[in-house]
């Protein structure tokens, strides 16, 4: 089997009925795409590698919540169904407790792309228009100080990945937002009411520009 962006789709629905996670995983997809531009991957089948990644990171954590399994039985459920060491090594390194040393960029960005995706979007459900065209990269930073919001989001997670990636903190924010505005409709950050997504796969974020 092609172990590519559908395949990816399939195992999410697979494993994550949940209509917030899914929303998750289109968001890190298309922060780890634009991610990976931004570092001149130019192959389009490396792109769709890096947004595969970003679709299977959590796919097992509906299933699986706790340390104890989160992340592990998703390797070990990747390995029996034959995808590729690196994605599957990449998927293990967006959590800290696995101990995975992120090494090649495709794993620096996973860290960079998960948490602070999730933030961008609680940034925008506050706004009046629930627009994540509307928010400003200053804001999201300011929230990053206020404990209080978001509090489930871990800002170790979040300082940490910009560092590991080289980026400082605010362009690493203006490349998540530009990345959720380009699919804001299916993450229902385009101020309408977010609609159910399908099993069937959905269109990847278009390329930035």
């Amino acid at each position: 089997m092609p172990f590519d962006r559908a395949a990816a789709w399939g195992l999410l629905a697979e494993f994550t009925p949940s209509q917030p996670l899914r929303r998750h995983a289109l968001s890190v997809e298309a922060t780890m795409r634009a991610l990976a531009r931004s570092r001149g991957v130019a192959d389009p089948a490396e792109v769709e590698t890096w947004g595969v990644v970003g679709l299977l990171h959590d796919f097992d954590y509906e299933r699986f919540p706790t340390e104890a399994d989160h992340v592990w039985r998703g390797m070990e459920i990747l390995r029996e169904r034959g995808w590729p060491e690196p994605v599957i090594r990449a998927v293990g390194a967006h959590a800290f407790y696995t101990n995975i040393e992120r090494v090649t960029p495709m794993e620096k960005a996973i860290l960079a792309a998960d948490e602070l995706s999730g933030f961008v979007g609680a940034c925008a459900l506050v706004r009046p228009s629930r627009k994540v065209a509307d928010v400003p990269v200053e804001s999201v930073v300011k929230r990053m100080k206020d404990k209080a919001f978001a509090r489930s989001v871990d800002r170790g997670y979040i300082t940490r990945g910009a560092e590991e990636w080289g980026t400082p903190l605010p362009e690493l924010v203006a490349i998540v937002i530009r990345a959720q505005v380009a699919i804001a409709a299916r993450l229902g950050l385009d101020g309408a009411p977010a609609g159910d997504l399908p099993d069937e796969p959905v269109p990847a974020a278009p390329p930035e520009g």
